[in-house]
């Protein structure tokens, strides 16, 4: 309920931007402010859904409320911002509004699930040349952090999750020097001391972050800002190392896990599976990435979920996926 508390307030937000962004010759509320009214008394059925718990019948209502609004504030400042923004809460609002006794859809974001890095970021190679999160392929060497905490050169192996279309809520670190990173929330970040931190627990006050410096060694930097955006595609390669240099900032491979080194160790058959192809020359499957979770995380994830409760003492996924 307080995602959909979330929705709702970000909606009510949104409209009074509509209001106070609305003053042009040719927009219609500047015209007659009141005919923003008749968006609000488009379906009065929904209200009433939602003081009997149907939570999908309010956001029904809540849908055709946007479409109306995105049509009364055609030619007012503003419009495309407006028009994009409740575009996309209407997508959110189908993707993920369900009724208490009703699972949230693959596709909602707010389901916790392995994500990971953004699709848009850069990781590293060895040559000093950037790849795009989207394009690395297994095999791939690009810079990681060793188990003490120095800049090695490893390989992609697999990619635990990867999903070109659906969407995610990042957060999107900037440090002091200039780089910035962005990371689901379950996410692990690396903060030094060979310790890693859930992006959702970062606190500017009490962490840094560890960037590349001008001497090509890794440097702690003050974190100045942390921004939550909803985007669409990310993206879990693994190295041997578990971890990855992503945009000059150095990080986990792991979410929705509590500690690194227990990532890290659940992760080890997918490296041994990985090395056994190698020696027997077995070739590396460089096509595209199909969309999904790995069968291995996934079965993992199950299994552990088979504990109730006890579950969340090793993953917070919140479930089975």
């Amino acid at each position: 309920m307080c995602n959909h508390r979330v929705l709702y307030l970000t909606i009510i937000l949104l409209c009074l931007f509509n209001v106070i962004a609305s003053a042009s010759t040719n927009c219609p509320v500047e015209v007659d402010p009141t005919t923003i009214l008749s968006c609000v008394a488009i379906d009065a059925v929904g209200l009433v859904q939602a003081t009997k718990g149907n939570i999908r019948g309010f956001c029904t209502m809540a849908e055709r409320f946007m479409e109306c609004l995105k049509t009364k504030t055609r030619g007012c400042i503003g419009e495309d911002f407006v028009r994009g923004s409740l575009s996309e809460l209407i997508e959110l609002s189908q993707k993920c509004c369900v009724n208490k006794d009703e699972k949230l859809t693959e596709e909602c974001p707010f389901v916790a699930k392995p994500h990971c890095f953004s699709l848009t970021d850069m990781a590293k190679t060895p040559t000093d040349r950037e790849i795009s999160i989207k394009d690395l392929k297994i095999g791939h060497k690009v810079l990681a952090i060793d188990h003490d905490d120095k800049i090695v050169t490893a390989e992609i192996i697999s990619f635990l999750h990867y999903e070109n279309e659906a969407q995610a809520f990042f957060y999107t670190f900037t440090t002091e020097s200039g780089h910035r990173i962005s990371i689901t929330s379950d996410h692990l970040i690396f903060v030094g001391n060979r310790t890693y931190v859930q992006a959702r627990f970062i606190d500017p006050k009490q962490h840094k972050l560890f960037v590349i410096g001008k001497n090509g060694t890794l440097q702690s930097s003050r974190i100045l800002s942390i921004d939550v955006k909803l985007q669409r595609g990310y993206a879990t390669p693994i190295t041997q190392h578990g971890t990855l240099i992503v945009n000059n900032v150095s990080s986990s491979c792991y979410s929705s896990i509590h500690r690194h080194s227990l990532g890290h160790m659940a992760m080890a058959p997918i490296r041994f599976v990985h090395r056994a192809k190698q020696i027997l020359g077995v070739p590396t499957k460089t096509d595209m990435n199909p969309n999904g979770i790995h069968w291995y995380p996934r079965t993992l994830n199950n299994l552990v979920h088979m504990l109730g409760p006890l579950a969340n003492v090793f993953t917070t996924t919140g479930g089975k996926i």
